[in-house]
């Protein structure tokens, strides 16, 4: 092997160091670690200098390992980073440094070496500003570093087009350096700018009579020469260029761009053969293997096929695990694969830099698919423009009403579509909120709107339809399924949403009909033959029933409600020998398979289980699990649920024991092994798992609520709040908050329980469940003023929570206040079938002196819940002052 000149001196120096401490005991106040350490700093320069980032990187780590606390060798690998072109990694790499360094470390010299790189980071990602803020921060630089702060100014004003000021910085760099190619190459390019060719061609003459042989004179006589068509002088350019830029051991930034550029100007020559060499370069460098399968995967992407764009996306991140682009467009495709925890674990980073509000949104959006509606209630809150943007707001809301802040959450979707009125999934998916929250009227409206707006929008007439059904008018939703299937005649599902209405009222013929013509014109959906199914179930056509069922299963086997009636209308043995007969004719169905697996595991059948379990869980490569995996998870699980609930706890637990074999990081699995042990009195076991939930999912609420749980109902509640309390420290959630205050009360700690829902309403203000919590609690232990204060809040976020209506009326006549009765009677129009809230109606309308009044109300109570006492009671001072006394008499006997 043939070493430079400079190796064998590098050597040469290293040989002499040891030699001479071999010959002294006086080795100058070095350690054995001191003269390791400039050895591989030394090294890591040199390698630096010749190119090798990767092995200059390696020994710089080595250094740092050995010396943390010096800033050189971070230096080494922060330049590193920046010749390769990664600006993001370097910047957050000088953050880390300087974040790191203890205070009295950070020399001056070092704040502005630190201050140069962070403003070429921010040039090379055109935060132009920033630079020039960064650049004035330098405090007394020397000559180098001025000379550094000039050129980079000089870049930056080009870059943004003020070119007297671009001129005046490259002027300052040449007084400080007339020795320098640089600051000539900047007034050349600040020349070219100004289309002055003649300056151009004159300060190259004079840059290359200081150094013919500078790269960056090459580079720029390369592109110089391009612009003017001077293709085989551009070429020349660029190949002496790249002597010095592609001697790199990586394909930076600045050499991919080199290369294509050369690439651009063969193929203007016709030199495809020459072209295609470097092209081939190219495709198999890094940032070429990045380049294409970047293209792939949106390809993919924009094709639907997840799979693949996954795929893609995946090998971009094995060879460069920082690539932002890759990391954000597998989270998203991972969050519509349903896969949301990968989705996080890619987003949550990104979303940490605070520099992509698109990120923030989708990772708020996967957070909320994992029922982490805090967690992305808090990202969201902090974005930029959170009170303009028509979609954070709508996620705002959304995280809201699923944490239970109603008014909140309402106020951000109105705004929302306030904002963006071409938003229809978000008006509807808000008007089935209302509908199911009891406001029809305005969920009525919401609906008809996006219908109007999008008439081909199934969804919306099919809520509107609800809607009249859920009120009790059927007209109206009939006149509506007749409107719609007139302009949509060959809608399916029109036709079956017609028909269903038929059967609801009862003329099964016509339903039939409809469901027929849906058939006729849709022949390969399921759908109408799992209606008809369905109508021949109601009517107890057990043969019609099983027959449609079939049709449908055979037609579409991994249709879910196919499944679902074929397994409901068929017995046990038809059902499995349909599954077997459908999977020897279509073998890539899956749904047959599933069925088969839940029957073997109910039945003991392990190998048959095992066979089923091994095909669902094939994989498609090494590196990629079975799509099917969680739904066979879900299989295991439920199927160990119901052997419990059936008392086979040994077969149950076999299940679960081979679940969590195969699903060693499903929650459920495990959790629902912990229930069986607890059921079964092994608490032993029982806490083996739970350590090993808690080591696998760290950050999981879940192993303590269950143990929270399991101990409450041993009547352990001091140690069941403890519990609950490091569940609310993993995930503040409402209903952890209420039961932690559940148990501290039932544990004789009244004023921890009660400080417990103070502090939750404080995180959660709008939170009407807490509040009402609270407001009992407040009631229970005599704190009726503010008892009193926090039902009246409660009514402020839900006018119509019947609790809080009847219990405040109830405390306002206590107190003689004259709003019981209306708040009582508001109660009672509500929930009309409620004994408690009919006897507070009835009791406060008999505590005023109408009596008559009081007496059919009372009534009601009593039928409703004639083993409570108290009503019982108050029914018979009812009776007594209307006179009918032999029925007081006899109330009170039976009591």
């Amino acid at each position: 092997m043939k070493l430079s000149p400079l190796f064998r001196a590098t050597l040469l120096s290293a040989a002499i160091s040891t030699a001479l401490i071999g010959c002294t005991e006086d080795n100058g106040g070095m350690s054995q670690e001191d003269i390791q350490y400039i050895s591989h700093l030394d090294q890591s320069r040199f390698f630096q200098r010749q190119g090798e980032l990767k092995a200059s990187t390696l020994e710089a780590r080595s250094a740092i390992e050995l010396q943390p606390q010096n800033a050189d060798p971070y230096f080494v690998i922060i330049t590193n980073l920046v010749t390769a072109g990664d600006a993001v990694n370097a910047e957050r790499q000088l953050d880390t440094l300087l974040d790191e360094l203890p205070e009295q470390s950070l020399s001056p010299d070092i704040l502005n070496r630190a201050a140069l790189i962070r403003a070429e980071t921010q040039t090379m990602q055109a935060q132009f500003d920033q630079a020039l803020a960064t650049l004035d921060s330098l405090n007394n630089p020397d000559r180098a570093q001025e000379l550094q702060a000039a050129l980079l100014r000089g870049k930056v004003y080009l870059a943004s087009a003020e070119l007297g000021k671009s001129e005046e910085a490259y002027t300052q760099a040449k007084e400080l350096d007339g020795s320098s190619v640089l600051p000539l190459i900047g007034l050349s390019r600040v020349a070219f700018a100004r289309n002055d060719k003649q300056q151009v061609q004159s300060l190259i003459e004079q840059a290359n009579a200081i150094d013919p042989q500078d790269p960056e004179l090459w580079l720029w006589k390369a592109q110089f020469a391009q612009s003017q068509g001077e293709w085989e002088t551009s070429e020349n350019a660029y190949i002496k260029a790249l002597e010095d830029i592609g001697q790199f051991d990586v394909m930076t930034y600045r050499k991919y761009e080199t290369i294509s550029a050369l690439i651009r100007v063969l193929r203007e020559q016709g030199k495809v053969a020459e072209a295609f060499v470097y092209e081939e370069i190219l495709a198999k460098s890094a940032p070429g293997t990045i380049k294409s399968n970047m293209a792939a995967a949106r390809e993919a992407f924009t094709n639907g096929d997840l799979e693949s764009a996954g795929r893609y996306l995946e090998e971009i991140l094995a060879q460069s695990p920082s690539h932002e682009q890759s990391a954000m467009l597998l989270g998203m495709i991972r969050f519509r694969q349903g896969r949301a925890e990968e989705a996080e674990a890619l987003l949550a980073p990104i979303a940490e830099q605070g520099d992509s509000t698109e990120v923030s949104k989708l990772l708020a959006a996967t957070r909320l698919e994992m029922r982490d509606a805090e967690g992305a209630r808090e990202l969201l809150e902090n974005l930029e423009g959170s009170q303009s943007d028509p979609d954070i707001l709508a996620l705002v809301g959304i995280a809201s009403l699923a944490s239970g802040d109603i008014s909140t959450g309402e106020g951000f979707i109105e705004k929302s579509l306030e904002l963006n009125p071409d938003n229809d999934s978000l008006r509807l998916r808000y008007a089935t909120y209302l509908a199911q929250k009891g406001d029809p009227s305005k969920a009525l409206r919401l609906a008809r709107e996006t219908m109007e707006r999008n008439p081909d929008l199934d969804q919306a007439r099919l809520l509107i339809i609800k809607i009249y059904m859920d009120t009790g008018d059927r007209d109206s939703a009939t006149e509506s399924a007749n409107a719609w299937v007139k302009e949509q005649p060959d809608n399916v599902s029109a036709l079956l949403t017609r028909g269903q209405l038929a059967g609801a009222a009862g003329d099964s013929e016509e339903a039939r009909n409809y469901f027929n013509q849906a058939r006729e014109t849709a022949p390969q959906d399921p759908s109408p033959l799992i209606a008809l199914g369905n109508l021949a179930g109601s009517q107890n056509d057990e043969e019609a029933q099983k027959r449609f069922f079939r049709e449908a299963t055979i037609m579409a086997p991994d249709n879910r409600q196919a499944l679902q009636g074929v397994t409901s209308a068929l017995s046990r043995e038809e059902t499995i020998a349909l599954m077997q007969q459908i999977m020897e004719s279509q073998p890539q169905a899956v749904g047959p398979r599933l069925v088969l697996l839940e029957a073997a595991l109910m039945d003991g059948n392990d190998a048959e289980a095992d066979d089923y379990t091994a095909n669902l869980l094939e994989q498609t490569d090494a590196n990629h699990p079975s799509q099917q995996a969680p739904m066979v998870a879900a299989i295991y699980n439920g199927v160990a649920t119901r052997l419990a609930r059936g008392e086979q706890f040994d077969l149950a637990g076999k299940v679960l024991n081979r679940g969590r074999i195969l699903f060693p990081d499903n929650q459920d699995i495990a959790l629902q092994s912990v229930l069986l042990a607890y059921s079964q009195g092994d608490e032993d076991q029982a806490q083996d798992i739970l350590q090993d939930v808690k080591r696998l999912h760290p950050e999981s609420p879940r192993p303590f609520l269950t143990e929270a749980n399991y101990r409450a109902s041993q009547g352990d509640h001091k140690a069941a709040a403890e519990l609950y309390r490091l569940a609310l420290d993993k995930k503040d959630d409402v209903q952890t908050a209420i039961a932690y205050s559940r148990s501290l009360q039932r544990a004789q700690m009244t004023d921890q329980a009660i400080a417990t829902l103070e502090e939750a309403t404080n995180r959660h203000p709008d939170n009407e469940t807490i509040m009402l919590s609270l407001a009992m609690l407040y009631q229970e232990t005599g704190k009726n003023d503010r008892a009193n204060q926090a039902y009246e809040k409660v009514l402020q976020l839900s006018p119509d929570n019947i609790l809080a209506l009847n219990n405040l009326a109830w405390m306002y006549h206590e107190n003689g206040d004259s709003r019981a009765i209306d708040l009582a009677e508001r109660a009672f129009r509500l929930n009309p079938q409620s004994g408690a809230v009919a006897d507070t109606y009835g009791w406060i309308l008999f505590s005023s002196g109408r009596h008559d009044e009081s007496l059919p109300v009372l009534e009601k109570a009593y039928e409703l819940a004639p083993e409570v006492d108290e009503i019982a009671l108050h029914l018979a001072e009812a009776y007594k002052a209307t006179g009918q006394e032999d029925k007081a008499r006899q109330l009170l006997s039976n009591m």
